[in-house]
């Protein structure tokens, strides 16, 4: 919704990543939503891991080097 309405790109990239990992966590914790799900199909634009939320180009299939181990 957000990059529908090109408000990412509007922000830039920095400030994507803080505001959709704020989004993730609230999601996660008040609705029990999965980051997974949430983040599906823009991990690689946003350059966020899915998992532990950190900002790195490294990802496969939506995880960092770390998760993937």
């Amino acid at each position: 919704m957000l990059n529908d309405e090109e408000v990412l790109n509007t922000i830039g990239l920095q400030k994507s990543q803080q505001v959709i990992t704020q989004m993730v966590k609230i999601a996660s914790r008040e609705y029990d939503c999965n980051s997974g799900e949430i983040l599906e199909g823009h991990t690689d634009y946003l350059n966020l891991c899915y998992c532990c939320l950190s900002i790195t180009t490294n990802l496969d299939n939506g995880l960092c080097n770390s998760c993937r181990s």
